[in-house]
């Protein structure tokens, strides 16, 4: 009997999981639509100065502190069209060390009309892309053997080289060597507009307290881009390899910070928006004291200090201002790979993009609840409740609405158990934290403001 539930499950679960395509199963079974001609469309990839007033920042939005210099520019330029041109229905081929390289704009906007799923979307635009991929690779390998072909698929991939600045060696050996290199860097990247965009409208519930918090503690506005760079302010993304929240935390890191899971699996801080943003600043000003550069601080949050401590001190003997310029040409590969090079320049896309999110994203939907410009409080629950049995319905609405963490509204809450509202909850049941507490101790210390605090039945 326990063999067949067991067989049942396994089963169900495989079912389950291959309609999911980040469990990466194999698919090909599935009667997938043919793709027609009109399906997928090529763009122009646009001028490198068509949006330069925003990455020059035209109307001074933007502290000093981020300055897009020559050599981030082009990578910023990339990831701004990225962030702000195209959806998740274009994919673009690029070369991974030169971002101003473009082969291929891929526009699937016809497919997307068809009212596809998701799943099957993604199926499709994944093999398409690997389709035109593959035959971008294999013009390079006619070009490895032959670098002076004149067929017209040569004649494209010089033209596309030319248009991104790049000088070919005149010898034949190098020239062949140039082409094996573009053959191993090819890259697809996703457009990521509408997530940015989805993420804009998740995070104005809590802007004036994000604000207000940072201001606190003397930390730059502009660090509100790092959640949009981790998880495009989405509260329950979670990753591969187990960083959860807007600002992905790792269950290590946020154990520094944050109180452990204390009623279930599912009941993790990391979800709070309001709770991991606190810790989020304390870790973002700890490695500021570390690194002394926001553009190091920065990087730090995504590959940690080490290795950028590590380079740093190699470099001390020969050079005095190391930034992280410095730091990204001295590094190999195996230690600063494409996401850690690219960190920063993506952080520096989209602190543009935001900070001219009105002219960018003219189309974002705000309802009552996104324009509430009250700020965000934190209680301690006093004694061990019930949620349903302690708030009326419009405050256990919002307290749902603010506290991902928080699935079970019929659970047993633990004294000291951290809950965020808009709305004033209960005196003799929650004990609100105020504006120098919050900023005195790391959340997983709260608690200790309870004192003798009890609940009262009156």
């Amino acid at each position: 009997m326990i063999l067949k539930y067991l067989i049942i499950s396994i089963l169900g679960a495989c079912l389950l999981t291959a309609s999911d395509p980040y469990f990466g199963a194999d698919l090909s079974w599935r009667k997938i639509p043919k793709v027609k001609n009109d399906d997928v469309t090529e763009l122009a990839w646009m001028s490198k100065d068509s949006f330069r007033s925003y990455l020059d920042d035209k109307d001074d939005r933007i502290s000093n502190m981020f300055p897009v210099t020559k050599y981030y520019y082009p990578n910023v330029n990339f990831w701004f069209l990225i962030y702000t041109q195209f959806d998740s229905g274009h994919v673009i081929i690029h070369d991974k060390t030169n971002l101003s390289l473009i082969y291929k704009v891929l526009d699937f906007s016809s497919l997307h009309e068809k009212g596809l799923s998701k799943n099957i979307l993604y199926i499709l635009q994944q093999k398409i892309s690997s389709e035109r991929v593959s035959k971008i690779k294999n013009d390079l390998k006619r070009l490895i053997v032959n670098p002076f072909g004149l067929d017209q698929d040569s004649k494209n991939i010089y033209k596309i080289l030319k248009e991104a600045g790049i000088n070919l060696p005149i010898k034949k050996i190098d020239r062949q060597a140039v082409f094996l290199k573009l053959n191993e860097n090819i890259r697809t990247q996703t457009g990521q507009r509408n997530f940015i965009k989805d993420g804009i409208i998740r995070s104005l519930p809590y802007k004036t307290f994000l604000n207000n918090y940072f201001a606190e503690h003397d930390l730059p506005p502009e660090l509100l881009a790092v959640p949009f760079l981790e998880s495009s302010f989405n509260p329950k993304a979670e990753s591969k390899v187990g960083a959860l929240g807007t600002w992905q935390f790792m269950p290590l890191i946020a154990s520094y910070y944050v109180p452990k899971k204390s009623i279930s699996p599912q009941f993790d801080y990391r979800s709070n928006i309001g709770v991991i943003s606190i810790a989020a600043a304390l870790l973002m000003k700890e490695n500021f004291k570390l690194m002394k550069s926001w553009d190091m601080a920065v990087t730090a949050y995504n590959s940690g200090t080490k290795h950028l401590l590590k380079t740093k001190r190699e470099l001390a003997s020969t050079k005095n201002n190391i930034n992280l310029e410095a730091i990204i040409k001295h590094s190999d590969s195996q230690h600063f790979g494409f996401a850690s090079k690219n960190f920063y320049s993506e952080f520096l896309a989209l602190v543009h993009a935001l900070a001219y999110e009105e002219e960018l994203f003219p189309d974002i939907h705000r309802d009552d609840r996104y324009n509430m410009e009250n700020d965000l409080d934190f209680y301690l629950t006093k004694c061990t409740i019930g949620l349903e049995k302690n708030l009326n319905k419009s405050q256990l609405d919002d307290v749902l609405f603010y506290n991902h963490h928080i699935t079970q509204t019929k659970t047993a809450f633990p004294r000291g158990t951290i809950i965020t509202s808009k709305v004033k909850l209960p005196d003799n049941r929650f004990y609100k934290l105020n504006l120098k507490q919050i900023i005195q101790k790391k959340p997983k210390e709260w608690s200790k403001f309870l004192g003798n605090q009890s609940c009262s039945t009156r």
